[in-house]
């Protein structure tokens, strides 16, 4: 099952994939961990494509639809936190940084002009200060960086806008996730179809292409779910499609990585350009554990982050 996309998101995503067809190949010769590019970042901010969701006639649907197109290419680029959260953050600058706690490795602060740090469910909004920054070594494919402290001009946000930035980070993970499989598989079909093996081409053996086909099908229902998210806007359906979404991504990535004989776990190869960063998202916003814990909560009305000694089991 699918949906079927407007005259308006069809001439929205065809105008965004020329403009990223130069990233869509790996970059030649470039073997670090790390491959983010700014100059797709400057030109996403020019072309006015993260900014979607604040212009009349379209939406988050329409937004998420933007990021997990640009989740498919093997550059990393701060878009899910600008299209996503913030229509809700007055307008922040991007690039914008989303920080779940304080030390902890924040994607894309080094680049960030605007960070969301949460604190006891707060949300404080403002610059990152360049001296509470530090920069950590990646090896996700993502550039990262520790914040020490909150930003000194930072804004508080609580009550129902803190919960509905918090839902839209959320989004953002699962939609980015989506694309992200969905760029790791389309790598991994094209070697698939090109590798020879036994006088045969990898991709005609037919156990590799059920695999390939329950890795294609669990990539559907994430952004089938993401999507789902993001026309919804609530909390819930965030957490499902968050939770559901780190969980199909560790078959996604095993598969990926088997088919292309192990390739894919070394720097020569460009599939870690998407897997890297997949790994780093299965934690993110908490893990699947912690949106487990949140739905419990939500579907049968359990106490609020109950000690696990004392959570009684419930039918």
């Amino acid at each position: 099952m699918d949906f079927e996309l407007s005259a308006d998101q069809q001439l929205l995503l065809t105008s965004l994939r020329t403009l990223l067809q130069p990233f869509r190949s790996p970059p030649i010769g470039a073997h670090g961990y790390v491959q983010y590019s700014e100059a797709l970042q400057t030109e996403l901010a020019a072309s006015g494509f993260l900014e979607v969701a604040s212009q009349p006639g379209y939406g988050l649907l329409d937004a998420a639809l933007i990021v997990e197109e640009i989740a498919s290419c093997p550059v990393s680029v701060e878009a899910a936190a600008s299209a996503l959260v913030a229509p809700l953050a007055n307008q922040a600058a991007s690039p914008m940084a989303i920080a779940w706690a304080l030390d902890v490795p924040v994607r894309f602060l080094t680049v960030a002009k605007t960070v969301c740090l949460l604190r006891q469910g707060s949300w404080f909004i403002g610059s990152p200060d360049a001296k509470n920054v530090r920069q950590v070594e990646s090896v996700v494919a993502y550039p990262l960086a520790t914040l020490g402290a909150a930003p000194s001009d930072a804004v508080i946000v609580t009550g129902s806008t803190a919960e509905a930035i918090t839902r839209r980070a959320l989004i953002g993970i699962a939609v980015e996730s989506a694309g992200l499989m969905r760029g790791a598989l389309e790598q991994t079909v094209q070697y698939a179809k090109d590798r020879e093996v036994f006088r045969q081409k990898l991709a005609q053996f037919q156990a590799v292409q059920h695999r390939l086909a329950e890795d294609a099908q669990l990539i559907h229902a994430c952004r089938s779910l993401a999507f789902r998210a993001a026309y919804q806007d609530d909390d819930k359906s965030a957490r499902v499609a968050c939770l559901y979404a780190q969980n199909a991504m560790r078959k996604v990535i095993y598969d990926c990585h088997q088919f292309t004989g192990a390739l894919g776990l070394t720097l020569e190869y460009p599939l870690h350009l998407w897997t890297y960063r997949l790994k780093y998202l299965q934690g993110e916003g908490g893990g699947k554990a912690e949106h487990a814990q949140r739905l419990a909560e939500s579907v049968w009305e359990l106490p609020n982050r109950m000690e696990p000694q004392r959570r009684t089991k419930r039918c």
